[in-house]
């Protein structure tokens, strides 16, 4: 894929998801990077290219709501969608 196309970041430790998420994305002729953990993405180093977070809420380690609150903390200001699979123990 070249260099300079808008990135869409999917963050979500279940791997079903980031694949299904992945392949979604890439059939929308979207530039896709997946990580397993916050700490993954916080390692990536910054993007230069417009971009955007789909980030599950309910992470290990670090979670989503975290994640949102340390990148505002380092000035990595990029539109978070937030998903999970919580059902918040509904009934």
């Amino acid at each position: 894929m070249a260099e300079g196309k808008a990135i869409v970041f999917v963050v979500d430790d279940d791997a079903s998801v980031r694949e299904g998420l992945g392949s979604l994305i890439r059939s929308a002729g979207l530039r896709v990077e997946t990580f397993a953990s916050a700490q993954e993405f916080l390692a990536r180093s910054r993007a230069d290219v417009p971009s955007c977070l789909v980030l599950d809420v309910r992470l290990p380690g670090l979670s989503g709501l975290d994640l949102q609150k340390r990148m505002a903390e380092v000035n990595i200001e990029i539109p978070i969608v937030f998903i999970t699979g919580y059902d918040g123990g509904a009934v």
